[in-house]
This record gives C-alpha cells, sequence and structure tokens, in this order.
C-alpha cells in the first residue's frame, strides 16, 4: 500500500502507533504502550526521526506531517473496508467492529495532520 522503499512512507509505517496512541479513538486497539514513558527504554518518534537522519542523510521533519496524515488516513480506508464487511456480515468478530468504530476518528485524525501540514506546523514528535 506505499511505494517500496519510499522512505517518507517507511518512516511513518514505522511511526503510526505512537501517533494513533496519542488520538482518542485513532487506533482499534490498545496502543497506550506507545505513550511516553509507558514501555520502559521503548523511543519515541523524536529519538526515532534523530536517528533516521543520521542514517540515512534525510530529515523527514519538514514532510512528516503530511506523510502522517496520508498513512493514518489509508488506514481509516482499510478500516472502512473492514466495516462494510462487518456491516454485510461478512466479518463478525469484535474486532472487526473495533476497526469499523475506528474509522472515523481515525480519518478525523488524518484530516487534522493535513491541516496541520498545510499550514506549516511542526509535527507532533
Amino acid at each position: 500500500m506505499s511505494t517500496v522503499g519510499n522512505p517518507l512512507s517507511d518512516v511513518c509505517n514505522f511511526m503510526t502507533n505512537f501517533y494513533t496512541a496519542k488520538h482518542a479513538g485513532a487506533a482499534p486497539y490498545d496502543a497506550s504502550g506507545f505513550l511516553p514513558g509507558r514501555t520502559p527504554g521503548l523511543p519515541q518518534p523524536a529519538q526515532i526521526v534523530e536517528w533516521y537522519r543520521e542514517a540515512a542523510g534525510w530529515d523527514p521533519t519538514p514532510e512528516l506531517n503530511w506523510g502522517m496524515a496520508f498513512n493514518i488516513f489509508k488506514l481509516a480506508g482499510v478500516c472502512q473496508g473492514i466495516a462494510a464487511r462487518y456491516a454485510q456480515r461478512q466479518a463478525s468478530s469484535e474486532k472487526a467492529k473495533q476497526h469499523a468504530v475506528t474509522r472515523t476518528p481515525m480519518a478525523e485524525f488524518a484530516w487534522e495532520l493535513a491541516l496541520e501540514a498545510k499550514k506549516g506546523e511542526r509535527p507532533r514528535l
């Protein structure tokens, strides 16, 4: 669901759980372990971006809000597909139901990130 090897896509895919953990309802599972201080030793997005910048020689920070907005909206689309299958009773698990419930908050969060990117705001690291 992304261009193979696209650096921005790779960074955003890696950091999705950190972002959705900070936005109520944007994860179809308990992502609270990704919140700062919840999992000892787990690096946070600012550290991850710093390491990436050092290793790759490229700073994704200026494009991070766009990348995260795209990545999270893409996941909202996946959740919409699950919601459609849930509505048609082709998927009936509690997990499918949770994905269906998550699609709107996830899409709204992606829109917030897109607006932040448009305004040139710094990413939520």
